[in-house]
């Protein structure tokens, strides 16, 4: 089978649209073979099946005009609504020819047209919502039940008992669209669901002003450091608060300072690792966790940061600084004690003068859950 082409493959195009356009050139690259053996096949027949004589060379022009559509990247929807109506009007053509050809074998001429139906079928649930697919499915299904009867019944052979074989057939073919109507319902719903779930899940774990993750889906980051440590691997988060936010809500609005924080947000997570979580803790602060990465690694990480946001300038507050604390996980920690670590020595930053960065050691803590006079080692100065 082709390739398909890069173009095709682009991030901005949906990989549910990428993985239809291939299962369309596989289901092509095995139809064209199939469709044009079938023709060879009827050219040596002393009485050739007029449907495949004519049909199928206009079928493979169609599949050739598809495949070259699908292979240059153009709009699939296109393509699925030209390949769909051919398909449409190529299985109903067959059950004509089946009622308008004098003395044939009914089963023998419309046998195959259910089997394009089904084919059909699942093109149009591809394609379409489930009850319009569903819709167009029954249409099709009842033309082409209707047709071959109305044959049997024009020449006098309708009978039920005379033409089991065609009744079975087709009750099997419609046993087989309920069960595709069935399937394509059930996975409509199990989609709608777990899109619901997931908005439910985004919208419990993520803070609604600046997109970051929230306190609740900050533990497991945590969490995910702490069950490290017992391993050898180090873990630090540094818990950074905006330096006299107040002053800002006071002077430029609350509004400006929603600004803040946003612009705040998207500095932060611009400047760090992909494997680094930043988060909002509460009001102007906000958790950052650095996995794999030691004291002496998450100092500069805060220190980077800190004089990221000294130097960059956001209109109209101008200058806005932060205070950092820098916390390495500890064997015996927990959560709770991890970060408070972390917020004693942010606080230590801002009584030192703010615009700074202090590091919390292990000592911080005499007992887990009361805080003792904190060892804590100040990096870098006020500036400006």
């Amino acid at each position: 089978m082709p390739a398909v082409p890069e173009q095709v493959q682009d991030p901005t195009v949906p990989w549910s649209e990428v993985l239809r356009r291939r299962v369309y050139l596989t289901a092509l690259a095995f139809g064209v073979p199939v469709l044009l053996m079938v023709w060879v096949l009827q050219l040596g027949e002393s009485r050739p099946d007029p449907y495949v004589l004519y049909a199928h060379p206009l079928l493979l022009i169609m599949c050739a005009w598809a495949v070259g559509w699908l292979l240059r990247g153009r709009p699939l929807r296109v393509a699925e609504q030209v390949v769909f109506a051919c398909n449409v009007t190529a299985v109903l053509a067959q059950s004509l020819f089946t009622a308008l050809t004098p003395g044939a074998p009914i089963l023998d001429l419309s046998s195959s047209t259910y089997w394009m139906l089904v084919a059909l079928s699942i093109l149009a649930f591809l394609m379409f919502g489930t009850r319009r697919a569903g819709l167009l499915t029954a249409v099709n299904y009842l033309l082409c039940v209707a047709f071959p009867w109305a044959a049997l019944l024009a020449r006098g052979e309708g009978s039920l008992a005379a033409n089991t074989s065609l009744l079975r057939v087709q009750l099997t073919c419609a046993a087989i669209l309920i069960l595709l109507f069935g399937l394509a319902w059930y996975r409509a719903r199990f989609l709608q669901e777990r899109s619901e779930r997931l908005t439910l899940f985004h919208l419990a774990h993520t803070d609604p002003l600046t997109g970051l993750p929230n306190r609740r889906a900050l533990y497991p980051a945590v969490d995910g450091l702490l069950v490290a440590t017992p391993q050898g691997k180090a873990g630090s988060v540094i818990l950074l608060d905006l330096d006299h936010f107040k002053r800002i809500n006071d002077t430029y609005g609350h509004n400006v300072g929603d600004d803040v924080l946003i612009y705040t947000a998207a500095l932060l997570r611009s400047a760090l690792r992909d494997s680094d979580t930043v988060g909002r803790w509460g009001g102007e602060e906000f958790l950052i966790t650095l996995p794999d990465t030691d004291t002496l690694g998450a100092t500069r990480v805060a220190q980077r940061l800190r004089r990221l946001m000294h130097n960059t300038a956001q209109p109209p507050v101008g200058q806005v600084t932060a205070s950092l604390g820098v916390a390495t996980c500890e064997p015996g920690d927990d959560l709770r004690v991890l970060t408070a670590r972390a917020d004693a020595a942010m606080y230590e930053a801002k009584q030192q003068g703010r615009n700074r960065v202090v590091v919390a050691h292990r000592d911080a803590f005499a007992e887990p859950g009361l805080l003792s006079p904190p060892t804590l080692t100040l990096w870098g100065e006020e500036v400006g």
